[in-house]
Formats: C-alpha cells, sequence, structure tokens
C-alpha cells in the first residue's frame, strides 16, 4: 500500500512526499481513506477506497445512486474541501 500526497495551496494528489510538482509548494499532507475526490476535467466525484502501488480507488455513486469502483492515477485527482 503506498502512500499518497495532497497539496494544501493546489490540492492535488501526488506522489512525492518534499515538494508540489505544481506549484511547488512544500505544504503536503498524507491523502487519507475516505477523503473526497474530485477527477479533473470531469464532474466524477468520488471517495477514496484504497491506494494501490500507483494507482488510487476511487468509489463512485451515479445517477441510480449505484456504487462503482474505478482506477485512477495520481495525477488525475484533485483534493475536495
Amino acid at each position: 500500500m503506498g502512500k499518497v500526497y495532497y497539496c494544501v495551496e493546489c490540492k492535488r494528489v501526488i506522489e512525492n512526499d518534499k515538494v508540489c510538482d505544481y506549484c511547488k509548494s512544500e505544504n503536503l499532507k498524507q491523502l487519507t481513506i475516505k477523503a473526497p475526490v474530485n477527477v479533473i476535467g470531469t464532474k466524477v466525484k468520488g471517495k477514496v477506497f484504497k491506494l494501490k502501488d500507483g494507482k488510487v480507488d476511487i468509489l463512485i455513486r451515479n445517477e441510480a445512486n449505484e456504487k462503482l469502483l474505478k482506477e485512477y492515477e495520481p495525477a488525475q485527482l484533485k483534493k475536495l474541501l
């Protein structure tokens, strides 16, 4: 189970725990299970279900209120408030 972090300033999810790749901030926190996230470029929102090696499983609810499990790269995700 790999660790994934997010930048507190720009909310982007990254794998590096030293500095943000996007805004160069050093203010990072670890992304936890059940944390709400958004898939960048879509309207898809969900919660972190599982952290794998270089991948993040997201639990998503669709219009029929069914639960779906999808796998994304950390660079595709953004932490919600």
